[in-house]
Parts: structure tokens; C-alpha cells; sequence
């Protein structure tokens, strides 16, 4: 008999008012689909925190990533570093995004002469690949999907259990 893949959540619930609901009822998905579903660890203490969360991605066989905007126009920035972090140790990472248009459409900008676009902001050049989000994030292997659902059943079809018990 094999181990279930384990599946890191990675992405901003863990702000959510209604956090440890909304965590359950994602981990329940993740169980309908054959994946033992974890989020990241509980607690207040930054460095603690971080560490318990290095642990479970390197534990985990696949990351789903919610790269929904944020506090801004993109992704929680943790988020992006776990993504990160996860692709770095070999493991398939799966985003999913509600906001389903273009990166630059949530950025206010201008256009110069020779069709550059800048951040109103910052004037920094905006990325216009048609994209969800930072291409880093969303350029990769696996497709952004547009919902956890999607997500969940494209993780499950990706997942390895790192044990097996025969």
C-alpha cells in the first residue's frame, strides 16, 4: 500500500479572518482527490514560523500555490517564495489564480513612445506577457489553473508519494 502524497498549501488563508475553516475545507478537498492535504504551521513567532514551513515543503511531494492578488496587484510575496523554494528541491508546483486577467491589467501605467509600460507608482517597467502574474511564477511547467479545484486535480495527477509502505 502507498502513502498518500502529501500536498503543501501554500498562499495568503492563512491571513483569512476565518483562517483554520478555510484551511479545513481545503484540506478536505485535497482528501477528496487522494492528496493528504497541510498548510502552513501555526503560530506567532516569525523565526519558528519559517522553519516549520521549510520543513513541510521539503516533506511535501507537490505545493499548491493560491497566487490570487494580494494586498496589490499580484501574489503574497511568502507565497512566491515558497513556490520558489518548492521548484528548487525538484517538487511540482501548481498556482492557481481567480483573478483571471493579465498581470498588467491590475497595474495602473503609462506607455512611452516606443510602447514600453511603466508602473505609475514606481516608473519601473510592468511585464506584458499576458500572464496571471510575475512570469517566474507563472511561466513555468504546469499551467496556472483558475481555481483550487483545478488546482487540487492537477496536483493529484502530478503528486509522488515520497514513502511508500509495501
Amino acid at each position: 500500500m502507498s502513502a498518500r502524497p502529501i500536498c503543501y498549501l501554500a498562499g495568503p488563508a492563512v491571513f483569512h479572518p476565518a483562517a483554520k475553516a478555510l484551511l479545513d475545507y481545503l484540506i478536505d478537498v485535497c482528501g477528496q482527490h487522494g492528496l493528504t492535504g497541510i498548510g502552513p504551521a501555526p503560530g506567532t513567532d516569525a523565526g519558528t514560523l519559517r522553519a516549520a514551513n521549510i520543513e513541510k515543503i521539503r516533506s511535501c511531494d507537490v505545493v499548491i500555490a493560491c497566487i490570487s492578488p494580494f494586498r496589490g496587484a499580484g501574489a503574497d510575496a511568502g507565497t512566491a517564495w515558497e513556490m520558489g523554494f518548492a521548484e528548487g528541491l525538484g517538487k511540482p508546483v501548481v498556482a492557481w489564480c481567480e483573478e483571471r486577467s493579465p498581470y498588467i491589467d491590475r497595474v495602473p501605467h503609462d506607455r512611452d513612445n516606443d510602447g514600453r509600460v511603466f508602473c505609475k507608482q514606481h516608473g519601473m517597467l510592468v511585464e506584458d506577457f499576458g500572464l496571471a502574474d510575475n512570469l517566474m511564477l507563472t511561466a513555468g511547467p504546469v499551467p496556472v489553473q483558475p481555481d483550487f479545484e483545478s488546482a487540487v486535480t492537477l496536483a493529484a495527477k502530478l503528486a509522488t508519494p515520497a514513502t511508500s509502505f509495501s
